[in-house]
């Protein structure tokens, strides 16, 4: 769980803590009957009432409820009017269910708490009931009543928040780059903390170009494109990318789709700003396209099925073809194996310095490193490894991982 849904949660936590508290403050403190005296004036008998902090608690602990129940509202963005990727089908109907019953026990609790409250603050004269007199007092178990259904209350609130939240793995998301000064100020360079929904930054694609942003310190601005109600299909997404897929991006008047195409564009256009991505010289930058190319035909044509198998299906609940997934882990540890005697000799895959030969293969390499065959596999190639531990080790990596919300 991303730090943003850990502090909300613990923020309602507490604020139903508090009202749960203040709530049973208030039964304990409410007035009793033995503590009301009757005396008699004139033969005018009055109810005499000793003062109970009750009101006041009660009072409080109704204010603290609401305060939860507008920020989980206002936190999720509710149904009608909230932005951002959908939640999956089942994780929509347990928050529409916590929803509609969580704001029901919320005005229960809340009536209950003022109307306790009020009462208790009402000092009646005395009455006669079936020939005997009597004074009024708030009855036992109502200030508990509400401290339990604020509970309940805050409880069906942070089970609403987490569900309509979470989103699907396949969300995604264009990248517009601006030129270094102009388009839109946001810092030099632009890195933010935490994106709203950051689930989009983990997509291997968007990744690659981010990173190459990152090295270059160029300026960004990431606009979401929300794939579960087909926005990337709508004509204003397709002017970008014309078959409606991510990321894309706008840099002044230029358009240019494909990740590597885009990071090619960027670390060429800014050669002279950050990380030097492409070489320095003509045969240098030749070994770079080489093992970008080798990254493409020979690493990637394996690693992104076994991802698809292993990680992406599972989440969308569907069933991994077993049988190829060991036949594609026997080819990569082939293909790892070159990669293992090229980095024996050469720190990075291009020679001694970054490049853009290592970064594009960043992103599946950190899909293929949660899985635990592939895992175990990169570890027994010392070298392969060495170079993974520092390339993943890199600033432009930590950071992109804050962005993906880990």
């Amino acid at each position: 769980m991303e730090r943003r849904k850990v502090v909300m949660c613990g923020v309602l936590f507490l604020l139903g803590l508090l009202s749960a508290v203040t709530a049973f403050a208030a039964e304990a403190t409410r007035i009793k009957r033995s503590q009301v005296k009757v005396t008699v004036s004139d033969s005018i008998k009055k109810c005499t009432y000793p003062r109970s902090p009750a009101f006041d608690l009660g009072f409080t602990s109704a204010l603290f409820l609401m305060m939860a129940q507008i920020i989980v509202s206002v936190s999720s963005g509710c149904f009608c009017c909230r932005k951002g990727p959908a939640p999956s089908r089942s994780n929509w109907i347990i928050s529409l269910i916590c929803f509609v019953v969580s704001w029901f026990t919320f005005v229960i609790a809340f009536l209950v708490l003022l109307t306790g409250a009020a009462l208790n603050d009402e000092h009646t004269e005395e009455s006669m009931n079936a020939g005997t007199y009597f004074c009024y007092i708030v009855k036992p178990g109502v200030f508990s009543t509400g401290a339990v259904l604020s509970l309940i209350t805050i409880a069906l609130g942070i089970v609403y928040y987490l569900c309509l939240t979470s989103s699907k793995q396949n969300v995604a998301a264009t990248t517009t780059g601006t030129n270094q000064g102009t388009g839109i100020a946001m810092g030099q360079p632009q890195i933010p903390e935490r994106v709203e929904d950051p689930v989009f930054v983990t997509a291997a694609c968007p990744q690659r170009v981010l990173l190459c942003f990152l090295e270059k310190e160029i300026e960004f601005e990431i606009i979401h494109i929300d794939l579960d109600t087909f926005e990337q299909k709508k004509p204003e997404h397709l002017l970008r990318q014309p078959f409606g897929q991510v990321p894309a991006i706008e840099d002044g008047d230029f358009k240019l789709f494909e990740s590597r195409a885009i990071a090619r564009y960027y670390a060429t256009k800014y050669a002279d700003q950050g990380t030097n991505l492409l070489g320095k010289s003509l045969e240098h930058r030749a070994i770079v396209d080489q093992w970008a190319d080798v990254e493409t035909h020979y690493f990637n044509a394996l690693a992104h099925p076994i991802v698809i198998n292993l990680i992406i299906k599972p989440r969308l609940g569907e069933k991994c073809d077993v049988v190829l997934v060991e036949e594609l882990k026997v080819k990569l540890g082939v293909v790892l194996d070159i990669y293992n005697n090229r980095l024996s000799s050469n720190r990075f895959l291009a020679g001694e310095e970054f490049t853009m030969a290592d970064l594009t293969h960043m992103p599946a390499m950190g899909y293929l490193m949660s899985i635990t065959d592939i895992n175990q596999m990169v570890k027994a190639r010392g070298s392969f490894n060495r170079w993974w531990e520092e390339i993943s080790d890199r600033p432009s990596w930590k950071k992109l991982m804050v962005l993906a919300g880990h």
